[in-house]
């Protein structure tokens, strides 16, 4: 059983469970950010040992983008999604029993397999029904929505923690797994047309996906565009204990609301930006919502380099750059699946992969060489959001 896609019900239906399968991430990063002391007390390894439980999240999360998204192609949205979505909650549950540290790294990297392989059909099944504008539109408001995942998660999360244990954020994600697996199966259709969907693909066939997708150069370099400022997102999320916790001192109830800064204005920007695609071209507004990340990266990196960092200056440049990506990712994935319809399945999984790959090599070089200060980070941020603005501005003399 599934719902219409002409009923009126449709549309909001859809919506919210693209945006909660889209949100399995958010939910398995944020809600789990402020545990990180404890995780690292509890199995009695250092912060930073702790910290690679997000980044290697970032590399599952990459993998499963980059076999669900031609598998998509091949065997429906739907599946692949199921599939995905069952895999999340498995690890979830298996998360609950382990004793080391190494056991969480393995089942992290499943979870995130697992998230990748769905999330990455979130917004196929969007270019599947829509095209143009709509999938701008679209994928704008199905990212304010799940940005209400980051504003809630951190609260969620230090509220399970304090009362029942860092366990209890891995119990929330298995629940949420299971009503998200029942809604996707029992309430939406599959996008895929029927006489599309060979159920078989070869390894090369598979390859042979990207390969289309990479021959288009300008969509290559507007895939780093995007990607580099993204993952500087991330980066700032496996560092934001550190940042607010342990440089600055700011208390685990307080946390959140630091945190939750950076969300409430990414969903004041994405919300102007659905009114923007009425009058303005997505790429349009790409590049200003580049060049206001770029201020924030110039002063994030000045803040940092300063003798004594102050909290709000850093804070505020933080909010700023995390802000901005309302004005970024939207109009970024729209442009490159509008100019790749034929492959809309594997051009959304490169996003991700670029998006999450970049950010566990950033990551990782992070943790092993963590100098006690924010310079790397600050310095990284900068790097990120100078890289897209250049890449942008390439992209456009391409097609011109």
């Amino acid at each position: 059983m599934s719902l219409n896609r002409s009923g009126k019900f449709f549309i909001p239906v859809f919506t919210m469970v693209m945006a909660a399968m889209v949100a399995m991430s958010p939910f398995a990063i944020d809600t789990y950010i402020a545990a990180l002391p404890d995780i690292a007390e509890f199995f009695g390894v250092k912060l930073n040992v702790a910290e690679l439980t997000i980044t290697l999240y970032f590399l599952g999360f990459a993998f499963g983008n980059f076999f669900g998204g031609p598998l998509s192609d091949a065997f429906g949205r739907k599946t692949i999604a199921l599939t995905g979505i069952a895999l999340y909650g498995l690890a979830s549950l298996l998360i609950t029993t382990c004793t080391k540290i190494e056991y969480v790294l393995l089942l992290r990297v499943l979870q995130a397999f697992g998230g990748g392989f769905a999330t990455v059909t979130g917004n196929v099944f969007i270019r599947d029904w829509y095209s143009g504008k709509q999938v701008a539109r679209f994928v704008t408001i199905i990212s304010m929505i799940i940005m209400l995942a980051p504003l809630f998660a951190p609260v969620m999360g230090a509220a399970l923690i304090h009362w029942f244990g860092w366990v209890s954020i891995f119990w929330f994600l298995l629940a949420f797994a299971i009503l998200l697996f029942l809604s996707m199966w029992l309430l939406i259709p599959e996008s895929r047309a029927p006489e599309l969907i060979t159920r078989k693909i070869t390894g090369r066939q598979l390859l042979e996906k990207y390969r289309v997708f990479f021959s288009n150069k300008q969509s290559t370099i507007l895939l780093f565009a995007i990607s580099l400022p993204m993952s500087g997102l991330y980066v700032f999320i496996t560092a934001a204990s550190f940042i607010y916790i342990k440089y600055f001192g700011v208390s685990q109830m307080r946390f959140p609301l630091f945190f939750s800064a950076n969300i409430v204005l990414n969903i004041m920007l994405s919300f102007l930006n659905t009114i923007l695609l009425k009058k303005h071209d997505a790429e349009k507004i790409l590049r200003y919502g580049l060049l206001l990340q770029l201020i924030s990266g110039i002063t994030l990196a000045i803040s940092v380099l300063m003798p004594e960092p102050q909290l709000w200056s850093v804070f505020a440049s933080i909010v700023l750059y995390v802000g901005s990506l309302g004005l970024v990712f939207g109009n970024g994935t729209a442009t490159i699946l509008n100019h790749n319809p034929e492959v809309a399945g594997s051009a959304n999984a490169t996003i991700g992969i670029a998006r999450f790959a970049i950010s566990a090599l950033i990551g990782s070089i992070m943790a092993l060489f963590h100098t006690g200060d924010l310079i790397p980070f600050g310095l990284v941020l900068f790097f990120c959001t100078l890289s897209g603005n250049i890449l942008y501005n390439w992209a456009l003399r391409i097609k011109s």
